[in-house]
């Protein structure tokens, strides 16, 4: 599914901006822009926002580090979930998978479940 993030133009250089109502983020570098799962890898926190220097995007809540254009892991070399980017026209477009039946945050799947458990079973 193709989202818009706005003209390539006004796209920050400083920071990371949500689209499809939090999916996803988008960075500009350079001449591109490139496009994530809106989670850090650290603690699944949403990383829109967050403060791009020197070609470092770094997630607003722990500070995790990702090297752009890949949005990879200094050290390790993992990597956030990226999305195909294209410009046209000077639009940004972004490729989203289909979104999953249930996209809810994990802390409200966790509420669920634990709301359902019967802890006599449990034990």
């Amino acid at each position: 599914m193709l989202v818009s993030a706005g003209a390539f133009d006004e796209l920050p250089t400083d920071r990371c901006v949500a689209v499809a109502g939090g999916r996803a983020v988008v960075a500009k570098v350079g001449d591109r822009a490139v496009a994530f799962e809106n989670r850090c890898l650290h603690r699944r926190a949403p990383l829109a926002g967050g403060r791009i220097e020197d070609g470092v995007l770094i997630c607003p809540l722990h500070f995790w580090r990702y090297r752009l254009p890949a949005g990879t892991t200094p050290g390790s070399g993992a990597a956030l979930v990226s999305y195909p980017v294209t410009i046209e026209d000077g639009e940004v477009l972004v490729d989203l998978p289909d979104q999953p039946e249930d996209d809810r945050p994990m802390r409200d799947l966790l509420l669920d479940h634990a709301r359902s458990w019967n802890r006599e079973e449990g034990m």
